[in-house]
């Protein structure tokens, strides 16, 4: 018999339901579960118990610990070591924290994938240790056999709250120039922007080129003081200067980061075109320029 002991009666509930799941139905039991009341679940096993052991137990506490546990330590690193007690802030750290766990976003710390995956980790010290006959607490298995798993999380977690604050910053930073923007006069009413990654130009309202010496002599000076983050001095410090009712911006890469940021600061001002469609323009152009 192996006896399992959880911190809350709900947890042993699940880890019984989850451990009934790895059962195959419809052949003989080699296995029982007991979880009557309590934070207790018994595990009686009738035969093949290293089979048992690696095949149904061994995988159920695994997905047990990444399915129920892994949040709550996620959400005590934030909170008890980096005293994060914002709930609403909590829950975005610990979004963030997913996503890289998840590798949705990139570990800029580190360019080596880790060699093992965190599941791998609990398995290998879940094998080393579950017996028949063995009594223990899952929580106290965790904090003492599982401090690889645990020191990855809280690796996540400084990941997560540093990408935290970089989003806050340029929040900041685009509210700022949203304001900056909704104040300021307008120089052109319209501004034709064209998207050659890596490259923007700019065209006015009449669809002519403005040069590099152009838009740097656009530019407000007070600009660059005033805000505390840097601000793009080819692209973005000269558009938040003209500050235009109506930006057509033609990409054909509207991910792209700047082009996020521009969206950001001037939303509803932005019409965006295919760039196909300024190249019908010039071609427009073109035609009337030539002599008749």
């Amino acid at each position: 018999m192996i006896e399992i002991y959880f911190e809350q009666e709900n947890d042993a509930e699940k880890f019984s339901n989850l451990l009934n799941e790895k059962r195959n139905k419809g052949d003989r039991p080699l296995f029982q579960t007991e979880h009557r009341s309590g934070c207790i679940v018994k595990i009686y096993i009738h035969e093949r118990s290293d089979e048992v052991i690696s095949s149904h137990i061994v995988p159920a506490i695994n997905d047990f610990i990444l399915r129920f546990v892994e949040d709550r330590l996620l959400l005590s690193i934030i909170s008890d070591t980096f005293y994060f007690k914002n709930e609403e802030e909590q829950q975005q750290i610990l979004q963030l924290a997913h996503s890289f766990l998840d590798g949705e976003r990139h570990d800029y710390r580190s360019s080596k994938q880790p060699t093992i995956s965190r599941e791998a980790i609990i398995m290998n010290a879940l094998l080393q240790f579950v017996r028949d006959g063995l009594s223990f607490s899952l929580t106290s298995f965790v904090t003492f056999r599982l401090k690889q798993y645990t020191e990855r999380l809280h690796y996540y977690v400084e990941l997560a709250i540093d990408e935290y604050k970089l989003e806050q910053e340029y929040q900041n930073f685009v509210q700022m120039l949203r304001d900056y923007v909704a104040e300021r006069k307008e120089k052109w009413s319209t501004v034709h922007l064209v998207h050659r990654s890596p490259d923007f130009l700019f065209f006015d309202e009449q669809l002519c080129l403005v040069t590099k010496k152009e838009l740097k002599q656009l530019i407000d000076r007070n600009l660059s003081i005033n805000q505390p983050m840097y601000i793009d001095s080819s692209v973005l410090a000269p558009l938040v200067s003209i500050a235009p009712r109506t930006i057509y911006l033609y990409t054909s890469n509207p991910d792209d980061g700047m082009i996020q940021t521009i969206q950001n600061v001037f939303q509803e001002r932005i019409c965006f075109c295919q760039l196909n469609d300024f190249a019908k323009y010039e071609a427009i152009l073109s035609m009337n320029d030539a002599p008749t």
